[in-house]
């Protein structure tokens, strides 16, 4: 009888390579900052007291990149360099809750290394609010 060990190690490697690579898909400019070790960057804090998980983008223009998700309920903070935002330009965050039609969108921010932004999203988005320090 042959044993059936080395096809679930295959099968797990291959699980294991799929899930790593899904993961790494795409624009995150979180992630970026991270690796730099937060020098010239800015601190994102997203209090979330909406039951929905929301992602995060910082829009330029017409153009979003995914910062991450702010869980449901609880505080969650992200580090973006500078170098990532046009010129240390103007922005805004945009909210797009996961399960939801409505989304939320800040007004116009000025990029500054060292900045923290605390955006409050309310369960009623129209009544989030932000706060530059």
């Amino acid at each position: 009888m042959r044993s059936l060990a080395p096809r679930w190690v295959t099968l797990l490697l291959i699980a294991g390579w799929l899930t790593v690579s899904a993961c790494h898909h795409g624009t995150n400019v979180g992630a970026a900052a991270a690796e730099s070790g937060y020098n010239g960057a800015v601190t994102f804090r997203i209090v979330n007291h909406s039951w929905l998980d929301v992602t995060v983008y910082l829009q330029q223009g017409t153009r979003r990149d995914r910062i991450g998700t702010a869980t449901a309920t609880s505080t969650t903070e992200f580090h973006v360099a500078v170098r990532s935002i046009a010129n240390g330009g103007d922005y805004r965050l945009f909210g797009d809750p996961i399960g939801s039609r409505q989304t939320v969108r800040s007004e116009p921010l000025h990029a500054q290394d060292g900045d923290v932004v605390t955006w409050t999203l309310e369960d009623n988005l129209a009544r989030s609010f932000i706060d530059v320090r």
